[in-house]
């Protein structure tokens, strides 16, 4: 393993951290390597090259277009929306492993909601 892997995991692995507290991924590319962002208190940092923007660089606050996105909500609300539709299909397979599938589905997806209520 290189160096350049090295640090792009731990790049990777602050990126994570900083979804997980909180923070929200950009839409704007980073401006040194057109690298994926992410956001959090006015601190903006590159998953690729770890390029840190501080709250002080007006220049990039003033002409940066930023485009958050709420995945924890999106993701609840779509889980929701399927939960709901394999809920009200329960009885209606006449083949009682297509059941057996859904059934296991529901579960899954409780599961998830279950971790995703832990993150909050």
């Amino acid at each position: 393993m290189s160096v350049s892997d090295d640090k792009y995991r731990e790049n990777m692995k602050n990126a994570a951290e900083f979804l997980l507290k909180g923070g929200t991924l950009l839409y704007e590319p980073c401006e040194k390597c057109s690298g994926i962002q992410v956001k959090k208190n006015d601190e903006i940092k590159c998953i690729i090259c770890g390029n840190t923007i501080s709250p002080t660089d007006n220049k990039t606050k003033e002409s940066a277009t930023i485009v958050e996105f709420d995945y924890r909500n999106k993701m609840v609300e779509k889980i929701g929306k399927r939960l709901q539709e394999l809920i009200t299909g329960i009885g209606s397979d006449k083949n009682l492993a297509e059941e057996e599938q859904r059934l296991r589905v529901i579960d899954t997806y409780i599961i998830i909601l279950e971790k995703i209520k832990l993150l909050n």
